[in-house]
């Protein structure tokens, strides 16, 4: 290879690395700043007790999509590898 095609993989390679630490940075950010909002919410005391139970709930409701999707990863693990056992030659067949 020459020194021109080395230097543009280099090139795209950092770039690659900056942009996914933007990304990384910035969703670092708003996690940083959903749970400042969240510390802001709990410290007032002029919060309605509805909001509290209306984040309360979406908490629980993230927690069990969470579980849902747990769930079907490993369902379609378990389809996939099903379906490579099928796939493969076995001895009875030959």
């Amino acid at each position: 290879m020459d020194s021109g095609a080395i230097a543009v993989i280099a090139l795209f390679a950092i770039s690659g690395l900056v942009g996914a630490g933007v990304i990384t940075l910035n969703a670092y950010k708003a996690k940083l700043a959903s749970k400042l909002e969240w510390a802001r919410l709990q410290a007032a005391e002029d919060v309605p007790e509805q909001t509290l139970e209306q984040i309360h709930d979406l908490q629980e409701q993230v927690e069990r999509l969470t579980e849902r999707v747990d769930f079907t990863e490993k369902l379609l693990d378990s389809g996939r590898a099903g379906a490579k056992k099928l796939s493969e030659p076995s001895a009875e067949r030959e």
